[in-house]
């Protein structure tokens, strides 16, 4: 439950401060770019492959703008980054497709819509490693398939504000590099097999409000500067194998009113401070 309102708080943050200002007041006047809606149909066409019987994606055809399809969200031109009277492709919000096994190179085709910033594919049975993510700045796989370790190439995708890949098969160290996100401000990781040390450079990451590490195998101790993260309201890191205590630069997040540290492995006593913690509510 608790995930479930966390993810309807991120889309209710995106469409307010991303996707508003962007949307036309003339549906019926956008058309769409036609590279933009080719890309679209070959991955309907790629999804159809898969399981023929799929339906949701009926309103995608060839004779319609693609900025009228349903789970696809467009700017308008006057807002678009281009010289073109045609809108652009800003957002898709495909959870919940198919229940048979995708292959996530299925995805590939998708990320040559430059103009994309947003992509909700949760809820899929996407299988195999994590697709090239360039220019988006929010992005849902979890609950999917996903296996195999976070490359370090994820320091490169620095306009992302979300990152949600929690409840998948995702395994080994979690990258130094994923400090260089320094705009994520939401970052889901639970319900995963991550393991060894939480990486120090995540202390980096000072926008980030809410950060869910927990139901992995993380091990070692909290890093020491993550009182660093001055932005942070919500910090998840229950049901790993952590050990040490509370650090004491955890007394400088000022906004935290969500903590949950249990199912650890912490030895030292829990500080008086954080008893007299007014605004901590678990």
């Amino acid at each position: 439950m608790a995930n479930q309102n966390l993810l309807l708080e991120s889309i209710l943050i995106l469409f307010i401060f991303f996707l508003l200002p962007y949307l036309s007041w003339s549906w019926s006047a956008l058309s769409c770019l036609e590279y933009q809606k080719q890309v679209l149909l070959q991955f309907k066409s790629s999804i159809l492959a898969i399981n023929s019987s799929l339906h949701t994606l009926d309103s995608w055809n060839s004779s319609s703008s693609c900025c009228l399809w349903d789970k696809v969200i467009c700017s308008s031109p006057s807002n678009s980054n281009t010289t073109s009277t045609s809108s652009v492709v800003i957002a898709l919000h495909l959870s919940c497709l198919s229940a048979q096994l995708m292959p996530s190179n299925l995805l590939a085709s998708l990320f040559f819509i430059r103009s994309l910033m947003a992509l909700d594919i949760s809820e899929n049975f996407i299988d195999g490693q994590i697709p090239a993510l360039r220019h988006l700045q929010y992005l849902d796989l979890g609950s999917n398939k996903l296996q195999g370790g976070q490359s370090p190439k994820v320091g490169s995708l620095q306009d992302l504000r979300m990152l949600n890949l929690s409840s998948n098969r995702l395994s080994g160290e979690l990258p130094g590099e994923i400090g260089n996100l320094t705009k994520l401000q939401q970052l889901l990781l639970s319900s995963n097999k991550f393991s060894n040390a939480i990486p120090s450079s995540i202390s980096y990451l000072r926008e980030l409000e809410q950060l869910d590490l927990s139901d992995n195998a993380f091990s070692m101790e909290i890093p020491t500067d993550i009182g660093n993260l001055s932005s942070l309201s919500s910090l998840r890191l229950g049901n790993n194998k952590l050990t040490g205590g509370i650090r004491v630069s955890m007394q400088k997040l000022n906004k935290l009113d969500s903590l949950d540290l249990e199912g650890n492995l912490l030895t030292r006593e829990i500080p008086l401070w954080l008893f007299n913690s007014k605004d901590l509510q678990s």
